[in-house]
Parts: C-alpha cells; sequence; structure tokens
C-alpha cells in the first residue's frame, strides 16, 4: 500500500500474529480499519474471466479448479489489477468517505507442497454413483438438497490438498442457488482468501455502554443508503456516521449470541482470561444485556457500573464465544485500562489464542506489553534451541504462553520530514528480541531527565 492518508508506505502480514508500534496520529487505526473493511470484498471483485485462470478440466459433470504454487501468482495479479481499479470505491465504502490512495496490493503463497481444489457441479450430475467418487466420497452422506429445486443447484466442495506424508482434509461444502458456476466458485475461494474477522476499536468502554442507544436512535438513518450506475451514494448515513468496521463491532454487541461449542473449544483460553485478567465472568441475560460477574463474591454488575478495564476487555471474551466463528481479531489499543500487570497477562493470553489458530493484528502504546510479549519471543526462541523447558517453569510461565517466533511480525510506524508515516517491520534478533526506537527514545529520555534531577541535587 502506499500513499493512504498518513501512511507513505505500508507491506505488512496480516494472517499470522502482527503488532503495530508508533505515535498518535500516525496511521495505525486506518490501516487496521481498511485491513477489516476489505477481509470480506476481495472474493467479491472475481468476475467470471478469473475461474479461466485456475480451471483444471471441465467435462459435461463437473468442473474442476486447481490453486497451486503453478498459478497463484497469476491469480493474484489478477486480484491486485482488479484493486487497483476499484481502491478508491473500496476505500470509501469502508470510511463513509473519500480518501486518497495510490496503490493497494495483495501479495499471497502457499505451501511447497500445499494445493487447493475446487469441484463444482449440480444436483442431477451427483446422482452419478462416479461422479460422486471422484468429487469427494464424504458427500454420499449428505442430504442437502431441495427437490423443488432441481438442478438449479450448484455445490463447491473445496479440499485442501497436500504432500504425501501429509494429511489433506475436505475443507467445506457451499450450495448455491444459481445456474452460475461463479458463485460457488468465489464462496469456495472465501475459505483461503478470506476469514470470518472482527474489528474492536479503541475506546472499547464508551462503544459497551452506548451501543444499544445509537440503534434505538438511528435505526433507520444508520442503514441508508443506495446504489446508482455502480457508485455508492449517501454512503455517509449507510452506517450512521461511522466507518463500516465500527458500525460492525456495534451490530456484533447488538446481535451478540452466545454458542456453547464455540465457548468449549477456546475453553482454555476463555479460563486464563477469566481467572488472570478480568478475575470473573461476562454474562449476557435474555434482554441481551450484559453483566460482570466477579469470582470472589458472585455479585452480578451492570456493564454501565462495571470498571473501564472490564468493558475494554469484555469484548475478548464475547467474540469467543460469538456464535460466528471469528478466527481473526483485529484490535487497537490492545492494553487500553489495563494496569501494567494486567498487560503481562494480556501478552500471554494473546499467544495462547494465536496457539490455538486465531489470527490477530493489534497496537499498542505500551512498552510494558511490547517487553512481555519480546521477553516471551526470546524464552520460545531460548526453549526451541536448547530443547529444555525448565526455564519457562523457572519463570512462573507455562508453555502454552511461548509463540510460534515465525508467526509473530512487528512493525512500527515512523512519522517522516513530510509529516506522513512509514511502516518498517522490526526484524528480531533471536537473543535479544525486538527493539523498538520509539519506546528506547522514550525510555533514554526519562533516564537522562533523573540523573540530571540527581545531579541538581547534589549539587545543593
Amino acid at each position: 500500500m502506499e500513499n493512504f492518508a498518513k501512511i507513505e508506505s505500508a507491506k505488512i502480514c496480516i494472517d499470522r500474529y502482527t503488532l503495530f508500534v508508533g505515535p498518535n496520529n500516525s496511521g495505525k487505526t486506518f490501516l487496521m480499519q481498511l485491513v477489516q473493511g476489505l477481509s470480506n470484498k476481495i472474493v467479491n471483485l472475481l468476475e467470471e474471466d478469473a475461474m479461466d485462470i485456475l480451471l483444471g478440466e471441465r467435462v459435461a459433470e463437473y468442473s474442476r479448479y486447481l490453486l497451486n504454487k503453478n498459478n497463484i501468482a497469476d491469480f493474484v495479479g489478477y486480484i491486485n489489477r482488479k484493486l487497483n481499479l476499484k481502491k478508491e470505491q473500496l476505500v470509501k465504502e469502508i470510511f463513509g468517505k473519500e480518501i486518497s490512495i495510490d496503490k493497494l496490493y495483495l501479495e499471497a503463497e502457499l505451501e511447497d507442497d500445499v494445493s487447493y481444489r475446487i469441484d463444482i457441479t449440480d444436483k442431477k450430475s451427483l446422482e452419478n454413483e462416479e461422479v460422486k467418487k471422484t468429487i469427494n466420497p464424504d458427500l454420499l452422506s449428505l442430504s442437502i438438497w431441495n427437490a423443488d429445486l432441481d438442478d438449479k443447484w450448484r455445490i463447491a466442495v473445496l479440499s485442501e490438498e497436500k504432500a504425501a506424508d501429509r494429511e489433506s482434509r475436505f475443507m467445506s461444502l457451499r450450495v448455491s442457488i444459481s445456474e452460475l458456476e461463479i458463485y460457488p466458485f468465489r464462496r469456495a475461494l472465501q475459505k483461503i482468501f478470506e476469514e470470518d474477522s472482527l474489528y474492536l476499536p479503541a475506546s472499547r468502554t464508551g462503544l459497551m455502554l452506548l451501543y444499544r442507544d445509537f440503534f434505538a436512535n438511528r435505526a433507520d438513518d444508520a442503514v441508508s443508503f443506495q446504489i446508482e450506475d455502480g457508485e455508492l451514494l449517501g454512503n455517509k448515513e449507510r452506517y450512521g456516521g461511522l466507518t463500516q468496521p465500527i458500525y460492525e463491532f456495534l451490530r456484533f454487541l447488538q446481535t451478540y449470541t452466545e454458542d456453547e461449542d464455540n465457548r468449549n473449544f477456546y475453553m482454555n483460553e476463555l479460563a486464563f482470561f477469566e481467572d488472570k485478567i478480568i478475575e470473573g465472568h461476562i454474562r449476557i441475560n435474555k434482554r441481551g444485556v450484559f453483566s460482570y460477574c466477579a469470582k470472589d463474591d458472585n455479585q452480578v454488575v451492570p456493564m454501565h457500573l462495571a470498571s473501564a478495564m472490564i468493558n475494554e476487555v469484555a469484548p475478548l471474551e464475547l467474540a469467543l464465544t460469538s456464535e460466528r466463528f471469528y478466527r481473526q481479531l483485529i484490535i487497537d489499543e490492545v492494553e487500553a485500562s489495563l494496569h501494567p500487570q494486567k498487560q503481562l497477562e494480556l501478552a500471554r493470553f494473546l499467544n495462547r489464542l494465536n496457539n490455538n489458530g486465531v489470527k490477530l493484528i493489534v497496537s499498542t502504546h505500551s512498552d510494558t506489553f511490547v517487553s512481555k510479549l519480546n521477553n516471551l519471543y526470546v524464552l520460545s526462541e531460548l526453549v526451541k534451541e536448547k530443547k529444555n523447558e525448565e526455564m519457562i517453569r523457572h519463570l512462573q510461565l507455562e508453555k502454552e504462553d511461548l509463540i510460534q517466533s515465525e508467526n509473530l511480525f512487528v512493525y512500527e510506524f515512523i512519522f517522516q520530514e513530510n509529516g506522513k508515516s512509514i511502516v518498517k517491520e522490526i526484524v528480531p534478533d533471536t537473543k535479544t528480541g525486538f527493539q523498538f526506537a520509539l519506546f528506547t527514545k522514550s525510555a533514554m529520555g526519562l533516564y537522562e531527565e533523573a540523573a540530571t534531577l540527581g545531579e541538581v541535587q547534589s549539587n545543593g
């Protein structure tokens, strides 16, 4: 990305664990909201000509598409041409206003021994036993057809194919009431290129307290928009004057429903969160009102009477237990309102989430938080090198607190003389970890100030 809002240039990883540090007003929030806004728009850019790039085989009964290391460069190139044509419109849809952007592009790679296969067919063809076997034997047990719709159904079966010594897997099943292959084609590719993602904005305390009033007062205006000749009109009112990611967060709070399966999936991570960070539980009653219950006295407190810390971090628990299975969280000012000791536990918690498959993009202004994350990185490298976990217990930590070093990407936003910022990746040293120029400068400034005060006191 180049020349977007306050950012002169940025190239970031968006599908592992990404940390942003930098001064206020340097573009961190804009970049995070852009990533969130694009998270469900990339595949929708695909037209039927994109299918030709991936086409492997087409017969009367089905079409087979392959995505592998031989054609992914051409396919991503196609996506980038679409992004270049649509970038201004996409930015306007996300932010509700025109923001200049010179370049927007995507880079993607596949592991050497991984490829994807998409088989698309219809009900009539799938009744053929040989076709069933060719596409996927798992379909034999599926009952998904509506007899009244006949062969207007199209089905896409997505498989992740791996080398012989690694397990391949049947990934998903999508159906579309359409005669066009482009729709199930897009839905299958969403599993590869897109994640169910939730943006958690800064100032979550205020949003937790006011989201119900927002929708009560602006239910009509908040969603009014129209499309004319391909142009988005009245976009300011589409999200009630908010950006799309913030509006979606408020909608998430308003429509939240707890899912027991998801709570069980994150059972260990949630137990750590409730014990070490909030020291209690977040509850929701039949009217959809959230409350906090402290573990020491079991007293239920409405969220508007709970502390700012509880309100700031409560959306983390809600995201993990929601009926929608979010596999990516984008969290602005992740440490807001947390005491330094709680920030230390938060770093451990996020590592545990990432180790359980949750992709993260977080921003912070806290040297305490990044120092803890840095220590956990160095410890992880040490344990990997020495093949000895004794140090973990010595530091009163657990194996789950370690981070996979190849998953962690850290970026610093640095102001330039022209008032814009560049986003620079901080490459770690396995012995000392990450060095943050911003925090180092602040720490040295405080040290020199204290030294000066000491000299003044000594000189009487």
